[in-house]
């Protein structure tokens, strides 16, 4: 039977799901939010036949509802399943299936609309199928044997817009095509496919299978254990000729949009909604992840949002998504400021033009303007300067190489790239200038950690180098003995000096701490199991060398140190009070034999510094950095001296607001978050958008004019 009830959503412009949060004491109340409404409003519905019933799937714009009816307290009297239309209200109830069943599920999908006569609610457990048509009273069960290995199992299945329904399982090396014989059974094809490789930094991942248009895409969401961030995404695509999973670097115009309760994909061509990216939900905030940057964009969509009882859920309201436009849409070229990077060699190629009326700076004449470009102080003045406006992009190029004699900068500039490329973008904090270059020798390789301008880098399972970005040297490491998996790394000194130390750390429980170093001009790295006398979970932070030692920062705040004096690396902890427990962000910074922790809670909720007494063996909180100024990222951190007053006592982190070049920092005087450019306040740190693959960096270099 079919409840209906008229639309209560409203109009969007454009095509694009809703989120919905489900929240209240019972799971009744839902949070509509849609990221196309230009007013950014959530609506708020309750639904009181959800009342302690939860969703399997959400798909073409209905959900798949069970609960369970009791006959008191202790016994279950029915358990309950119907297919609900969130927009409508519509309701079709579904036959009873047995409880042992429902509790083994490991994959639901809904087939198409109600509407659509071959409608079909499939449901898979280890070992069966279960499966209900339209018209159908009752659930049909169909046994399977994943080809012939009772162990392995189907732990996904997704639908393609032309009817194929494809199964994969949990070994990743085997999917099936199932089809729908006339006699009311599953038909099964197995085939053998190759494992998608994981990045092999992460501890943890989600994933999800994606159907856009005829392809199966399988995205990882990999965070670096179990209370950690998001730290990289992969995206692979099935090539059902080869049968192998194929990296994708770029998803173009298209949008994936993830949750536990099912995925879509939208082309958002001429929508205003931005392409290439990846939407999903935790708890009470929405991400995007930007999968040409590999940056992560963080949103409130409710406010006032109680916490959520199940996980949010995306809804099309629509019968089938929109299809996608055939034809390219028409694009405008922009003339933009490119950098051709040649031997370090920078110069105008094509440059933005600009009109402008009147009598101003742009109206020099052509030999002042030549002279004023030639005696500017480095090549980023010079970059800044042609853009201005057509007259004066039309001085002559002056070519810039970097002098590596130059003096080190009074502060770190962010280094960012998407590791699938060589190209990276260096952002100057203070004045929010971005300088990019191309280095072949960072495609495919992830930065690891930063210290006085070098880069410690990895590429593949076992590879390790250090890289100079400024001067382009390379210094190669030995392979590791195993594959890559630590929870931090640093080096103690100058890679070009002979007592320098690479050190890595892992731990896979409080018991034990895996260690891996290496002396430069060693040819194989030492490897090292050791006992905790104290039960410590290790931080997902770098650890930072003092006095011939590294330190490494737990979550409870216990320091572990691995001491090189004498030669002998030996492994202590030192035991600390339990003020706060950080599972989201913590770091470690050491500046002049003075060390600093810094926990961040969950969204930028609040921010810690503590400093270390060494003859106390306890933590003191610091409610203000004097005059001095913290550079945090994953890969390096950096307490330094302030430039001047303005920049006292702020943290700079790799985040931005609104702008990809406007920093955000915290301020431990008004316990806020600003940018550096704006009105940007908060106190917390939604509407921004964190550089994934970054480090700051302390590039030892001036600029050369070769025409002076």
């Amino acid at each position: 039977m079919q409840e209906t009830r008229r639309s209560f959503l409203p109009h969007v412009p454009g095509p694009s799901p809703w989120l919905v949060f489900p929240s209240g004491k019972d799971g009744d109340i839902h949070n509509f939010f849609n990221i196309s409404d230009p007013n950014k409003r959530s609506i708020l519905k309750n639904f009181r036949k959800l009342r302690e019933r939860g969703c399997l799937v959400s798909m073409h714009g209905w959900l798949v509802i069970r609960g369970f009816e009791y006959e008191n307290y202790w016994t279950l009297k029915k358990d309950i399943c119907f297919l609900w239309n969130p927009d409508t209200s519509g309701i079709i109830r579904l036959p009873s299936t047995n409880l042992h069943h429902i509790d083994r599920f490991n994959a639901c999908i809904l087939t198409s609309p109600p509407t659509d006569p071959d409608c079909m609610v499939l449901l898979v457990g280890n070992n069966f199928f279960l499966f209900w048509q339209l018209g159908d009273k009752q659930w049909t069960k169909q046994y399977y044997t994943v080809n012939h290995n009772p162990y392995d199992i189907i732990n996904k299945v997704i639908t393609c817009s032309d009817g194929t329904i494809y199964a994969f399982t949990a070994s990743n090396d085997i999917f099936a095509t199932i089809n729908r014989e006339g006699c009311g059974t599953m038909s099964i094809r197995w085939f053998q496919i190759e494992r998608p490789r994981h990045y092999s930094e992460a501890r943890g991942f989600w994933s999800y299978m994606v159907e856009s248009y005829g392809e199966i895409y399988y995205v990882f969401l990999h965070h670096t254990g179990e209370h950690d961030p998001l730290k990289y995404v992969e995206i692979f695509k099935m090539d059902f000729t080869k049968r192998v999973w194929v990296t994708v670097e770029s998803l173009g115009e298209m949008v994936f949009f993830l949750s536990k309760y099912g995925n879509m994909s939208l082309s958002v061509a001429n929508s205003g909604i931005k392409g290439n990216t990846i939407h999903f939900a935790e708890r009470n905030s929405l991400y995007v992840f930007g999968v040409g940057d590999e940056s992560l964009s963080v949103y409130l969509p409710c406010l006032n949002l109680q916490a959520p009882v199940y996980s949010p859920f995306w809804l099309m309201p629509s019968n089938r998504l929109v299809k996608v436009y055939k034809e390219n849409a028409n694009t405008t070229i922009w003339d933009e400021l490119e950098i051709e990077k040649t031997n370090n060699i920078v110069k105008v190629t094509k440059e933005r033009v600009e009109e402008s009326e009147g009598s101003y700076w742009i109206d020099l004449p052509r030999d002042i303007l030549l002279s004023i470009a030639q005696h500017l102080p480095s090549a980023d003045d010079y970059m800044n300067f042609r853009p201005v406006c057509k007259k004066w992009a039309s001085i002559p190029p002056i070519r810039w190489t970097i002098d590596t004699t130059g003096v080190t900068t009074q502060y770190p500039w962010l280094m960012y790239s998407n590791r699938k490329k060589s190209t990276c973008s260096f952002i100057d904090p203070m004045f929010n200038v971005t300088h990019c270059v191309d280095r072949t020798e960072l495609r495919g390789a992830r930065i690891c950690f930063s210290k006085d301008g070098w880069l410690l880098m990895s590429k593949g399972d076992r590879s390790m180098f250090f890289f100079n970005p400024f001067t382009k040297v390379t210094i190669d490491l030995p392979d590791l003995s195993r594959d890559f998996a630590f929870r931090g790394l640093s080096f103690s000194s100058l890679p070009t000096s002979a007592d320098c130390i690479v050190f890595g750390v892992n731990t896979f429980s409080t018991d034990y701490v895996c260690i891996d170093y290496v002396r430069l001009g060693n040819q194989a790295w030492t490897y090292r199991l050791i006992p905790n006398h104290v039960k410590i979970l290790l931080g997902n932070h770098n650890p930072v060398f003092y006095d011939g030692a590294f330190y490494c920062l737990s979550y409870e705040r216990h320091l572990g140190v691995f001491d090189f004096k004498n030669n002998i690396g030996q492994w202590r902890i030192l035991t600390t009070p339990l003020p706060k427990k950080s599972f989201d962000q913590n770091y470690l910074v050491e500046c002049n034999g003075e060390i600093l922790s810094v926990f961040v809670g969950r969204n930028g909720s609040w921010v810690e510094v503590h400093k270390f007494d060494f003859s106390t063996k306890k933590w003191t909180k610091l409610r203000s950095l004097g005059d001095k100024m913290l550079f945090i990222s994953r890969s390096t951190s950096m307490l330094l001296k302030a430039t001047n007053k303005r920049n006292h006592n702020k943290i700079y982190f790799p985040m931005s607001y609104n702008d990809e070049n406007n920093c955000v920092f915290y301020s431990l005087e008004t316990r806020k978050w600003h940018s550096s450019f704006g009105d940007f306040c908060r106190e917390d740190i939604y509407n921004t958008k964190e550089q994934l693959h970054c480090t700051w960096i302390q590039p030892t270099l001036s600029w050369k004019n070769h025409f002076l």
